[in-house]
């Protein structure tokens, strides 16, 4: 509705609500946006970010909103999927759909400003005419946010949860420092070598299975004897089967690991967006 509105005035003078001037409907809207967006801060205080929160919320509009509605008319037809992108998130590097939608209503709310502006076609009173113009304005920012959404680098579709276990790569000893149903990072002295990219990984509790080592990355971890030493991070990946897998799924999830997510660096996704909204991924 919040897309819709706009375009509704600009294109057919259609007022969303009745007021005799701007000062009214500011002294009526504005205390209500503000006490929205300083609920939201109280609530979410490190996970909410009014422009890009929205732009997320209206990409996940154009997937679940046919959903529902069909829901509606046909309640035992296809099932309700959650997520957009759901399990398709590693192989789809393109939203074709939701950029479709997207940029529809871009162009509509665009045309919708032009039309106002040209008085021979405006279709608006001179009063509403500023608050629709910003309107717009902000929806067309939003917009164009999610469009870049529609763009996402393919994520991983497991959790990693943050370990200190002791686990090691082949016969080099090391520190378990993360763990996902797909992926280990295993932390080993910086003078480790590996004959090759195939390894076994052991874990305790575990038989040794193959990984392949995909990355070597390299900082200083803290030991528990000689202080600070440089180590190497190895991120294996593996795929698991069988009972193994069943077996790893109940470590992971039963482990009593950390399950806190960290705040949102506001300064890091800023530079994203703006990295994003020029075609390049900035990598940590």
């Amino acid at each position: 509705m919040i897309l819709v509105i706009p375009i509704a005035y600009l294109w057919f003078g259609l007022l969303p609500l009745y007021f005799t001037d701007v000062a009214d409907y500011v002294s009526y809207q504005v205390p209500l946006l503000t006490a929205y967006f300083l609920l939201m801060l109280w609530i979410t205080p490190t996970r909410y970010l009014p422009i890009i929160s929205s732009a997320v919320g209206t990409f996940a509009t154009f997937r679940m909103l046919p959903t529902v509605v069909s829901s509606l008319i046909r309640p035992f037809g296809k099932p309700f999927r959650v997520t957009p992108k759901g399990s398709g998130n590693q192989a789809n590097q393109f939203d074709r759909y939701t950029f479709s939608w997207i940029a529809a209503l871009i162009t509509i709310t665009a045309l919708g400003l032009l039309i106002d502006l040209v008085p021979e076609t405006t279709q608006t009173q001179a009063e509403f005419s500023p608050i629709a113009a910003f309107w717009a304005g902000i929806n067309i920012v939003v917009l164009l946010i999610a469009s870049l959404i529609c763009f996402e680098k393919p994520q991983r579709l497991f959790h990693a949860f943050k370990l200190d276990e002791p686990a090691a790569v082949d016969d080099i000893s090391g520190r378990l420092v993360s763990l996902a149903l797909d992926k280990a990072v295993v932390a080993v002295p910086a003078d480790s070598q590996f004959e090759s990219k195939s390894v076994f990984l052991h874990l305790e509790g575990f038989a040794p299975f193959r990984a392949e080592l995909r990355q070597v990355t390299q900082r200083r971890r803290s030991m528990s004897r000689g202080g600070d030493r440089q180590a190497y991070y190895l991120h294996l990946h593996f795929d698991l089967h069988g009972p193994i897998r069943d077996k790893m799924i109940v470590k992971l999830y039963t482990g009593d690991y950390s399950q806190d997510i960290p705040d949102i660096d506001k300064v890091a996704v800023s530079i994203n967006l703006l990295l994003r909204s020029f075609g390049r991924v900035r990598t940590s």
